[in-house]
């Protein structure tokens, strides 16, 4: 039985070695004619290979092809037989996954073709650049180039900028995620942003870091939509969302920025991190969220906020739990209270957010100020809040 078994596996190995020289003759066969034929007859003989039964041992040739018509590159706009030639090439190299093509592939890219075929390149990349840095980072590169392009006014070929992040997608590195992320924010069609944003989505790496890298190096509205998108996002759990808002915080606090509409961004950021970190009660943020009161107080004072903006900023502070947030808001009741006191007036629905979140906090470091608040000329409604805030502190 055992010497049978061998005699068949034995028998196999030959067919194979036969079939594997037969490939092997057969694509020595394509590529001398390739390299003899006419224009018109080398397009004919892609076509053959790529429809024959032995098209998945082809690679070889159809690089062949893509090196023929970049060689070439200076005869393609004057004869389009060249860009039929680097179509059917490249679209054989991606559907027979021949990846030591991916260098001739890409050079396509320089040669001046036209965006169908440089659409079929980029998907061939999007197979045969796997796993490959150099690959990923010039494709990256040239979407980073056309996003660029689109930015300044200009209008970039959508097939391309479609097909090549798809490709980016597919390949699936961390570094390509920022590229995308502009892409999927610059505004460009419903069908190019859409397929961006599933790009997006497919690329492998820590989805938290990734983000926090778009929010640290990009520019400032893609720091703020990649907040956003943070905030809004389930891929996310709870802590990771308060560790973005809480970087965000940070970053929007301490940037600057010299125009009108980047002082408008970092400012929005400001509040959607705030609000964030409120609702997870993150306490680790209080420092940060203590000078965002600070800075808000001085906006509001100066115009630049509404009064629902300030009173964020106040609420924020009073679900953190922390002394500190409780000494900031007691130190903001003692100026409110000595504007009170020398009848400078201030607003009642501020002084009792202020009071409520002291009352919520239930530091005793506000007893003092509490206290003072009931004797002041406020409304009664203002003295029944600071009263039922005393009730509420600890000792």
């Amino acid at each position: 039985m055992k010497r049978v078994l061998c005699v068949v596996v034995a028998l196999c190995l030959s067919v194979l070695a036969l079939e594997a020289q037969d490939a092997k003759k057969i694509l020595e066969t394509f590529r001398r004619n390739f390299t003899i034929a006419s224009l018109d007859v080398k397009i004919q003989i892609l076509q053959d290979a790529a429809s024959g039964a032995n098209a998945k041992d082809m690679g070889p040739l159809f690089q062949q092809a893509v090196d023929f018509v970049t060689d070439n590159a200076g005869l393609i706009p004057s004869d389009p037989r060249f860009l039929q030639l680097a179509a059917i090439a490249v679209e054989q190299v991606g559907f027979v996954g021949y990846a030591p093509a991916r260098y001739s592939v890409w050079k396509l890219f320089q040669a001046g073709v036209d965006a169908q075929t440089l659409g079929k390149a980029a998907t061939a990349l999007g197979v045969v650049g796997a796993g490959d840095p150099e690959i990923i980072a010039d494709l990256t590169g040239y979407v980073d180039t056309q996003n660029s392009v689109f930015a300044s006014g200009l209008t970039p070929d959508m097939i391309v900028i479609a097909a090549c992040l798809k490709s980016l997608g597919t390949l699936g590195d961390p570094s390509s995620f920022p590229i995308v992320f502009s892409a999927m924010n610059l505004g460009y069609s419903d069908q190019v942003t859409a397929i961006a944003k599933e790009a997006l989505l497919t690329i492998k790496g820590d989805f938290k870091e990734m983000i926090l890298g778009v929010i640290k190096d990009r520019s400032l509205p893609e720091k703020k939509l990649a907040l956003e998108m943070a905030v809004d996002s389930d891929k996310l759990t709870d802590d990771q969302k308060g560790q973005i808002a809480e970087f965000s915080l940070d970053v929007s606090l301490h940037t600057s920025a010299s125009e009108t509409a980047g002082r408008t961004i970092l400012r929005d950021m400001r509040f959607i991190a705030a609000r964030a970190l409120r609702d997870r009660k993150w306490s680790k943020a209080t420092s940060l969220l203590i000078e965002h009161m600070d800075m808000t107080i001085s906006e509001y004072d100066r115009g630049l906020v509404d009064k629902n903006s300030l009173l964020d900023a106040l609420a924020a502070l009073g679900v953190m739990g922390t002394h500190e947030a409780a000494v900031r808001l007691t130190q903001y009741l003692v100026l409110v209270n000595s504007y009170t006191e020398k009848s400078k007036g201030f607003d009642e629905g501020i002084v009792r957010v202020i009071v409520d979140n002291l009352g919520a906090l239930g530091d005793k470091v506000a007893f003092d100020d509490l206290m003072y608040t009931q004797y002041l000329n406020y409304p009664t409604s203002v003295k029944k809040a600071a009263r039922a805030a005393l009730d509420k502190l600890k000792w």
